[in-house]
């Protein structure tokens, strides 16, 4: 809700400014000029009606179409006021310029400056020629437009930059590189979604190593940090592609997973035989814990939240696994 009403509050500026030049003296003249215009306004308004009512753009390629027309149709509108008022108007560019920061790459944000600088020279040019303005003001005008059309789009793209490193290591846990109990709770949502969309079933598996005290204790915590990083490793590769692994506790992983392919009972049956190599320097094996959620479940209609309810399970038939003796696998269905 939030992105469509920016989206469409983008437009209405647009939409305004064009209306706005229709009224103005200085604004368009000649037939061509203002039914041209009129033209550029139906489609700002149509535009409006389509992102306020129409599916929410998801795709790169949606908001790559937005910001084309958004740049073609202020540089079709501005060219056909005045000089001084055009340059003005170059300013709604760093509006596209943050649509580029927060939806698209920095490839194409650097293709929206290129091409908004451009345009901005060319104004200053037909300034310069019209004797509206001194070469000294041209440049200057040149450059205070320049400034503000490109400095706040590509600030805002360093400081997103930032932030977005920052977020994403926030989610991962230091030691092994895959998600911390943090990034397993940002992931869920998303995979619930996909698994909504294609009605496969939602799996939670509990990953413990055995006894791993005892590997602390014998071989010193520098060899246990290194089994816990190759366990992790093993188990990322296993569930590529099916879901998110998280480390959640010293010797302790999560994995919420969805059955989109078909094959996922199959990985999920190695695990066991994924943690434990009789050829490493340190063998360790694992209890596991799956709970399983399917569409006929009860709880399927609880949301992403049903993924705690099914990680509680999952935890259950760990500890009976570790109780049992470990280095085995047991499920339940929810």
């Amino acid at each position: 809700g939030i992105i469509r009403l920016v989206f469409a509050g983008a437009v209405l500026l647009n939409a305004t400014v064009s209306m706005l030049m229709l009224a103005s003296p200085y604004g368009p003249s000649g037939t061509p000029a203002i039914v041209w215009v009129f033209v550029v306004l139906a489609l700002q308004i149509a535009a409006i009606v389509w992102v306020l009512t129409g599916p929410t753009p998801d795709t790169k390629a949606q908001f790559l179409g937005f910001l084309i027309f958004g740049d073609v149709g202020i540089t079709s509108v501005i060219l056909l006021d005045t000089p001084t008022s055009a340059l003005i108007g170059t300013f709604l560019f760093a509006i596209n310029g943050a649509l580029c920061t927060f939806f698209l790459s920095p490839r194409v944000l650097l293709a929206h400056l290129a091409f908004t600088n451009a345009v901005i020279v060319l104004i200053g040019a037909m300034a310069y020629v019209q004797d509206l303005w001194g070469p000294w003001d041209a440049i200057a005008a040149v450059l205070v437009a320049s400034g503000a059309s490109s400095g706040v789009p590509v600030f805002a793209s360093i400081a997103w930059s930032l932030v977005s490193t920052d977020a994403k290591a926030s989610d991962l846990d230091s030691l092994t590189g895959v998600r911390n109990r943090r990034g397993l709770q940002n992931s869920v949502e998303d995979l619930w979604e996909t698994a909504l969309a294609t009605a496969s079933p939602v799996v939670v598996v509990m990953i413990d190593i055995d006894r791993f005290k005892t590997v602390n204790d014998r071989f010193g915590h520098d060899q246990g940090d290194a089994v816990i990083v190759l366990v992790a490793t093993r188990l990322a590769a296993l569930v590529d592609g099916h879901g998110v692994l998280a480390r959640t506790g010293g010797e302790e992983f999560v994995a919420v997973l969805t059955d989109v392919d078909g094959d996922l009972e199959s990985v999920v049956s190695r695990i066991t035989e994924t943690v434990h190599d009789r050829a490493d320097a340190i063998p360790v094996t694992a209890s596991v814990g799956v709970a399983v959620l399917t569409p006929d479940s009860s709880l399927w209609s609880s949301g992403p939240s049903a993924v705690d309810r099914a990680t509680r399970g999952a935890d259950s038939m760990m500890y009976r696994a570790k109780a049992a003796g470990g280095n085995r696998l047991l499920s339940t269905f929810l």
